[in-house]
């Protein structure tokens, strides 16, 4: 992301703001706008949302500013506290909301920050909360490593082709846990291809609220 413009300045200013690590906030940003753009047949969702998945990848982790623990829940918090004075009401709680859920449980009509949100705001947050999820999965290591990537869509499954400069190892297991709002949302199994080296996620289907 960079500072050419109102809501890409906020954004930096508040990750800035408090400590984001800038490495893989921004490389996590990159795959979640890939993955977008690559499985945008599935989502149908535009350029518009697509840069609100950017914004929430970029803050999804400030709130290791407060604590490691729960610090998707801050993230949340801290977004909606902050003016964001570029941001429509509605934007920034769709921001908040993926930011939140990045990791742990799935968005429930019981959580008052995703309840607040009017249904089409709600259907913005599944889908992309579920590709961020991807996303930050596919850099557990906070090392960078994929350096391309690609899907190939079937009726029942997802292929992700990535080229990495290194082990996955983490990212894999990774995946293994953080493609279940995907694959519920979808109902299509998230599989993973390194290098040529193909492994299947089991699916981890949980009931959406």
């Amino acid at each position: 992301m960079s500072g050419s413009d109102p809501k890409s300045d906020a954004v930096l200013e508040l990750a800035r703001r408090y400590h984001y690590n800038a490495q893989h906030a921004h490389q996590v940003e990159c795959l979640a706008g890939t993955l977008f753009m690559e499985l945008q047949p599935l989502h149908r969702l535009g350029a518009e949302e697509r840069k609100l998945l950017e914004y929430a990848a970029t803050l999804h982790d400030i709130g290791y500013f407060v604590t490691s623990r729960g610090h998707h829940k801050h993230a949340l918090q801290m977004i909606t506290l902050e003016p964001l004075t570029p941001f429509t009401r509605q934007e920034k709680g769709v921001i908040a909301n993926i930011a939140r859920y990045h990791r742990k449980t799935l968005p429930n009509i019981e959580h008052t920050a995703y309840a607040i949100l009017g249904i089409e705001e709600r259907v913005k947050v599944n889908l992309l909360a579920s590709i961020l999820r991807l996303a930050d999965a596919l850099d557990r290591s906070h090392q960078s490593l994929v350096t391309e990537l690609s899907c190939d869509i079937h009726h029942d499954r997802i292929m992700i082709h990535v080229a990495a400069n290194g082990d996955m190892a983490q990212e894999r297991l990774a995946l293994s846990r953080k493609a279940d709002m995907f694959q519920e949302i979808f109902q299509r199994e998230v599989q993973l291809s390194v290098r040529g080296a193909e492994i299947a996620i089991p699916e981890r289907l949980a009931v959406m609220s």
